[in-house]
């Protein structure tokens, strides 16, 4: 063999490129622009469905009972909401929302299986009507 070095040996004769480097920071960025962009398109606030809206005036309903909240219930209500219907008027105690289940959207109105536990009410399924009230739902019976 040769005592003499290769040109591939030689490290004073290799310049290292940026292009890659340069080519990868170009692409994140443009993955990162482009969450920012969708992110700002939709935002997560907008994707909210009619069914985690039911769910939610359940659930403040149920919470405004425990708390015996006389004017939060009366915003929950609808106009024509009877009390003495009310699902949790025969409940004494706090009372756990267990589920909501099957909400079906009809224009203005929906129904959906409301799951209640505690309050002396055992573990009860009853359907529950609602009507649109702007952005929200009111309990109706």
């Amino acid at each position: 063999m040769s005592d003499q070095p290769r040109d591939s040996d030689n490290s004073e004769n290799k310049t290292a490129s940026a292009g890659p480097f340069l080519l990868a920071v170009a692409i994140v960025a443009l993955i990162l622009g482009g969450i920012f962009v969708a992110s700002a398109m939709s935002p997560a606030e907008d994707n909210v469905t009619e069914t985690d809206r039911i769910s939610r005036t359940v659930a403040d309903y149920v919470a405004a009972h425990n708390k015996n909240d006389t004017k939060t219930l009366q915003a929950l209500t609808c106009a024509n909401f009877d009390k003495q219907s009310d699902a949790l008027a025969a409940a004494n105690g706090e009372v756990e929302l267990a589920g909501v289940d099957n909400p079906v959207v009809t224009g203005d109105r929906a129904q959906a299986d409301v799951r209640l536990s505690g309050g002396g009410l055992g573990n009860k399924v009853e359907a529950w009507t609602f009507t649109r009230d702007g952005e929200g739902w009111d309990v109706c019976s």
